[in-house]
């Protein structure tokens, strides 16, 4: 089960909901690659012949807006990449998950003479 900024057993308490009890849950939160994240764990325990048959799902309550940090308390975990963009360039006002992928991209082009043409075919 997928979710950003759900509890920790949000997984739980949805499936709870529908009557899926009595199986086991792993709940995912991988920000923008949740979803694949949550597929891709899905797969490999079918590949691995740890069950027949899965059921990957997600779901969000989303707040307005771009996301942002919800922990001050802690060290941020996005702070290098944040350091190392703003080595590369200064932030604008807009959404900063954009930037950083822009960003990661401009830099691979600079390190490695990556083109657009390239980054196209992904």
């Amino acid at each position: 089960v997928g979710y950003v900024y759900g509890d920790s057993t949000s997984g739980q308490r949805a499936l709870y909901e529908v009557g899926m009890t009595g199986l086991p849950v792993y709940n995912v939160n991988n920000n923008c690659s949740t979803g694949s994240t949550a597929l891709h764990l899905g797969a490999k325990l079918v590949q691995g012949g740890l069950h027949d048959c899965v059921l990957a799902l997600g779901f969000e309550k989303m707040e307005k807006g771009s996301l942002g940090s919800k922990f001050m308390d802690r060290t941020n975990p996005m702070d290098k990449i944040f350091n190392r963009t703003s080595e590369l360039t200064e932030f604008t006002k807009a959404p900063f998950a954009p930037q950083f992928f822009g960003n990661a991209g401009l830099d691979h082009m600079k390190r490695y003479g990556t083109k657009p043409e390239h980054f196209a075919k992904v």
